[in-house]
């Protein structure tokens, strides 16, 4: 199987330059890898076998586990950019969003009428969360729902003083 390692650093330093991270060792200190390990990826030199750290480079880069794989095989789109609802986002919070699983999100106008703004949040868990147990699934459940509650009831203070 012929392995584009050229391809994949091309690929690596194009979404950290997207992401704005300015150094090789910005990304290192994201995905908690060497300087010198971005740096051999992004020079594209051929190895072997995929490095056993790939995975959390990915992560750092907000790309699906095995878009490396594809990318240095050939197989699936070269655009391995953050998707377009994360763009001018902070890079924590586009990975928040690519990170763990949507449970529920809450959208709210707490703007000034006629404005186009709204106010999103995303109840998330973190991949470890799915092995939470049937007391602490319902405990979180309840956190979320009492701040629901209490975001629901600041839109309305705000729509009732602005009446």
């Amino acid at each position: 199987m012929d392995r584009d390692w050229k391809r994949l650093g091309r690929a690596i330093k194009e979404q950290r330059d997207h992401l704005g991270m300015a150094t090789q060792q910005d990304l290192a200190d994201e995905a908690g890898v060497t300087r010198q390990t971005v740096q051999s990826l992004e020079a594209g030199k051929p190895r072997t076998r995929m490095p056993a750290t790939i995975s959390k480079i990915e992560k750092a880069l907000g790309w699906e586990a095995g878009t490396a794989a594809r990318i240095l095989t050939g197989t699936g789109s070269d655009d391995t950019t953050t998707p377009r609802f994360a763009e001018g986002m902070p890079l924590r919070v586009a990975q928040e969003l690519s990170d763990g699983q949507v449970v529920d999100t809450e959208v709210l106008d707490l703007s000034v009428p006629g404005s186009n703004s709204r106010l999103v949040v995303v109840f998330k868990q973190d991949a470890e969360a799915a092995a939470m147990s049937p007391d602490e699934l319902r405990a979180a459940t309840r956190e979320w729902t009492r701040i629901q509650r209490a975001i629901r009831q600041i839109a309305a203070s705000d729509d009732a003083e602005q009446a």
